[in-house]
């Protein structure tokens, strides 16, 4: 039995609807319920999970769906007073603390507040992000589908008044040690990191502390920063700005994507510091090392390891040759002579780039939502950045929430031809409690479903310290058969190995 209830004109924000879709999952007699926008990619998601209905394909963008399939037949009319219950009462509202209806009164009554975090939709972004830099705070905005031409006004706005304008469209940051947005729990220390790459900054950061080193500020600028027309405006700013923390002994910069204009201006103002910089620009490839204070690392590992040795560290992240190439044998017996290909599903879109530019460099095709450069080439493997705005709008972010993510790993098996997929695991603050647990729970129900036997890789971003634990996230996925890889780059090349050797066996 399925029900579908519409509320109107009534927005809620990634947040709220995952803690709502928990909270209505787990009551008893509910097989799978989800809580999401009526966009028109979230009425697909509901088609695929089998929840859509009339009253779903006639909602618009602005209504909240609450899709529900129950377990058995009961009184419906109860359970949709207890649902209007759930949606009044806000599930982890009494978690927030003080609430207040605008930002003028939040910022009245906590003037000494040098931050504010915007989380709305874009188009009323826009406006509150213009009020806190004229009130003189600094700006995290993770709202997105806000335009260029505004995104260039706010943040020549926040340049005039010497602020920051973390954003739009900006993941995560690491100020004084406190992280926002999605972001992990990493030592303070003495490397510096700009970044126009929401999970490149994640990884790179966990594995500078999972290397023995800290980060001394680490400000995420959106990821369209070193695009034109900013060209790095707010890149030259955070850079100046991490310049003036004493503790900064090295500089990490990256760009998921960046303009030749805006990888200059950027890097010409980090040479002005006369530290030593290490550059990733995942969407360039023909830069070269120039000398001893400029290296480019091609992936974020190697961000890391160059980054703790300009600062005399030593990097502890361990090497896995023997272990990945006993994984390898044991995955190359069970494969079928049809299974040669890879399925890439990433929760972050930068190491969704850096998996496709390591794959695309050794000579694979891959067809990706990441750019048209590489969609356009026609090749049956697939990487995708389920975190993209196609698929984020109107509903959670993987990171928060695994469904969409789950229901691709199950197609992914359903592919006959599928011989290895590749995941990420992204831990820290404001993600998923136990993002492990969810690709176990999807990875044993696709097997127990088809007959299908794919290699699974997946690497985690993440460090002890984060709330949901490294080790306890690494012994779900091992104890399920996953290959755990220490980088994200590692499990990209040990894809690579894996359809290297399924070639010589042709």
């Amino acid at each position: 039995m399925k029900q579908t209830f519409i509320r109107k004109h009534e927005y809620r924000d990634s947040y709220y609807l995952m803690r709502v879709s928990d909270e209505i999952s787990s009551r008893a007699g509910v097989k799978q319920a989800t809580v999401i926008m009526g966009t028109p990619n979230n009425k697909q998601i509901l088609e695929q999970l089998g929840l859509s209905s009339p009253a779903v394909e006639s909602a618009s963008s602005d209504d909240l769906i609450v899709a529900i399939e129950f377990v058995s037949p009961f009184e419906i009319d109860q359970f949709e007073a207890e649902i209007e219950q759930i949606l009044n009462r806000d599930p982890g509202k009494e978690q927030r603390g003080q609430v207040y209806h605008t930002l003028e009164t939040a910022l009245d009554e906590n003037q000494d507040a040098q931050l504010v975090v915007i989380s709305t939709p874009g188009n009323q972004a826009v406006e509150l992000a213009r009020e806190a830099l004229q009130r003189g705070k600094h700006v995290f905005c993770f709202s997105h589908h806000i335009s260029v031409e505004e995104e260039l006004e706010l943040k020549r706005l926040a340049i005039e008044r010497q602020l920051l304008l973390m954003g739009p469209d900006c993941g995560t940051s690491i100020i004084d040690g406190i992280g926002i947005g999605f972001a992990n729990q990493v030592r303070r220390g003495n490397i510096g990191i700009v970044s126009a790459s929401g999970s490149g900054l994640q990884e790179v950061s966990t594995l500078i502390h999972k290397g023995g080193g800290g980060i001394s500020q680490a400000i995420g600028v959106g990821g369209k920063d070193m695009l034109a027309p900013m060209d790095g405006l707010m890149s030259v700013q955070a850079i100046k700005m991490i310049f003036q923390e004493s503790m900064t002994d090295c500089l990490v910069i990256l760009g998921k994507k960046s303009s030749p204009l805006g990888r200059k201006k950027v890097l010409e103002a980090a040479r002005t510091t006369g530290l030593p910089i290490i550059a990733n620009f995942l969407d360039e490839n023909g830069l070269m090392n120039q000398d001893g204070k400029l290296i480019f690392a091609e992936t974020y590992e190697n961000c890391a390891k160059q980054a703790l040795k300009a600062v005399g560290i030593e990097s502890t992240l361990p090497t896995e040759e023997k272990r990945a190439q006993k994984w390898l044998d044991s995955v190359l017996t069970r494969l079928a002579p049809g299974q040669w290909t890879i399925r890439g599903l990433f929760s972050g879109g930068s190491l969704c780039g850096e998996a496709a530019s390591i794959l695309d460099k050794n000579g694979l095709k891959i067809t990706t939502n990441l750019n048209a450069a590489i969609q356009s080439t026609v090749s049956s493997h697939v990487l995708l950045d389920l975190g993209d705005e196609q698929y984020t709008e109107g509903r959670p972010h993987p990171f928060i929430d695994s469904r969409l993510r789950n229901l691709e790993i199950k197609k992914a098996y359903a592919d006959q031809g599928v011989a290895v997929i590749l995941l990420d695991v992204v831990l820290g603050w404001g993600c998923n409690p136990d993002p492990a647990g969810e690709v176990v729970r999807a990875i044993t129900e696709a097997a127990c479903e088809y007959s299908n036997t794919p290699g699974v890789i997946c690497s985690i971003c993440g460090t002890g310290e984060d709330i949901q634990g490294y080790e306890q996230q690494k012994n779900k996925l091992v104890e399920a058969g996953v290959y755990v890889a220490e980088t994200n780059a590692a499990a990209a090349r040990l894809a690579l190995d894996l359809i290297t050797a399924l070639r010589k066996t042709k």
